[in-house]
């Protein structure tokens, strides 16, 4: 039976439920999906923070995370048009 693991944003001011995280195979994999929606559901006006990921019934793993963008050349930011915008998910897992 596969693993099932589980990831949680943690440290923001208001608690942001836990989630199953389909279809990946580890910690670092976890986490990064689970950021990924996260930072693209809040328009990127968050940018770093700290994510626990977990598989059921076993051990859990912290990762401090930071969001790196690239606007692309001659965007206007001050248009009401949608930009797309590249950018990159760093995880850094906390030792002890």
């Amino acid at each position: 039976m596969a693993k099932r693991f589980w990831a949680q944003i943690i440290e923001l001011d208001e608690e942001v439920e836990a989630a199953s995280i389909p279809g990946v195979t580890d910690h670092e994999s976890a986490a990064d999906a689970l950021v990924t929606d996260f930072v693209g559901a809040m328009g990127g006006e968050i940018t770093s923070g700290a994510v626990r990921v977990w598989i059921e019934g076993g051990a859990a793993k912290v990762y401090d995370w930071s969001a790196e963008f690239d606007m692309p050349e001659g965007a206007d930011l001050d248009s009401d048009e949608d930009i797309e915008v590249e950018g990159e998910i760093v995880l850094t897992e906390r030792m002890g």
